[in-house]
């Protein structure tokens, strides 16, 4: 089958360009202007890019500024180091920060170009799978209105993470190994989830070309090989730093206990989150129906998608609810069964770019409140 014209019109891309213009301005406008006006306390000393810059963007702007830690040293009990965050984003913060002078600025004009990025390599991906030019136009709004959308305004690795593993998607569709490979391997050190994509394209090269080509070494079986090769290799360096300045390759996972976070069955933290209600049964209930998606693309055999998707989940719950909107939402697998569920019922389709534009400024609101629950 002939592959699809991967081309944006020129429509398409203005309504990108006014799509995440005029998200912008609502949110940033609204979530400002809220804060000021009920949490007033939370902001009274910051400047406006540190009203912004709030949670893991914090993070990212010490590395960005200090580079990582030799020992822990940050939070209350000191015993927090910034090991658990990938060098991308705050890296391309950095090197942005020279230019305007302040990082926190940095980190968030990085973190909305990324978004518009991503915006337009997602369109790319629906186009790939034959989406029709209605729903690509939803898919726009849906991305910049989304109720998430506050981590793509606020310095997060979120937007080029999308972008990426999007990318790599589009790569294994059209058998592009080595560059699946590539993005693969920046994605896997933007957020170290990304090391998972290794899964996906052996899913995609088996279903290309058949178990026994990878035995055989035959067809395109070594370009697949070479691509799950290369997308660990800098997780791997970076494991490797952590090893030499730090005396611990596993430091990025070993530090998640100066945030509570405790390795257990997923099915605990969703029956504790029910049961201490409030904020934690909200985030049991968003992570309910960050699965509910995964089991639609396992039913529509996106196995590939949905694979991905899964380990995704299920790492992140394993030590517990908190942020799991976050690693819900910036993924592309949700959103692409969020598409194919809309494609599929159209009368959904503007209930849920209401709902969505809606609860973001909730969330944005909180979010620049420095209120846990949104981080």
């Amino acid at each position: 089958m002939q592959q699809p014209n991967l081309t944006i019109s020129r429509q398409q891309w203005l309504t990108i360009f006014f799509a995440v213009l005029v998200s912008r301005v609502v949110f940033y406008s609204v979530g400002l202007i809220g804060t000021h006006v009920y949490n007033p306390e939370t902001v009274a000393e910051l400047d406006i890019w540190q009203q912004i810059c709030r949670f893991d963007c914090m993070w990212f702007q010490r590395i960005a500024d200090d580079g990582y830690a030799l020992v822990p040293s940050y939070m209350k009990g000191g015993n927090a180091a910034n090991w658990a965050f990938m060098p991308v984003s705050p890296y391309l913060g950095k090197w942005v920060s020279w230019i305007v002078g302040d990082t926190n600025f940095a980190l968030i004009l990085v973190s909305n170009f990324t978004f518009f990025i991503s915006v337009a390599v997602f369109l790319l991906a629906l186009k790939q799978l034959r989406f029709s030019d209605e729903i690509q136009d939803v898919a726009i709004w849906l991305l910049c209105f989304s109720p998430y959308t506050v981590y793509a305004l606020s310095g997060y690795s979120e937007p080029l993470y999308i972008a990426l593993v999007s990318g790599v998607f589009i790569a294994c569709y059209r058998q592009n190994w080595w560059l699946a490979g590539l993005l693969g391997l920046v994605a896997a050190i933007t957020r170290n989830l990304g090391i998972m994509l290794v899964f996906s394209v052996l899913v995609f090269g088996i279903q290309a070309y058949g178990t026994s080509s990878f035995f055989r070494l035959r067809n395109n079986a070594l370009s697949v090989l070479a691509a799950i090769w290369l997308i660990p290799l800098a997780f791997f360096t970076y494991m490797a730093y952590l090893h030499f300045h730090m005396g611990d390759a596993l430091a990025f996972g070993h530090i998640q206990i100066a945030w509570g976070r405790v390795f257990s069955n997923p099915l605990e933290w969703l029956v504790y989150g029910v049961e201490k209600g409030g904020a934690k049964l909200y985030l049991a209930l968003v992570s309910l129906g960050g699965f509910a998606l995964n089991g639609y693309l396992w039913f529509r055999k996106r196995y590939a998608e949905a694979l991905f998707m899964l380990i995704n989940l299920l790492i992140p719950l394993s030590s517990g609810v908190n942020a799991m909107p976050r690693y819900i939402f910036g993924l592309y697998p949700t959103y692409l069964a969020i598409m194919m569920l809309l494609e599929r019922f159209p009368k959904a389709r503007m209930p849920v770019l209401l709902v969505g534009a809606a609860v973001s400024t909730f969330f944005t609101i909180g979010f620049f409140s420095s209120v846990f629950f949104t981080v």
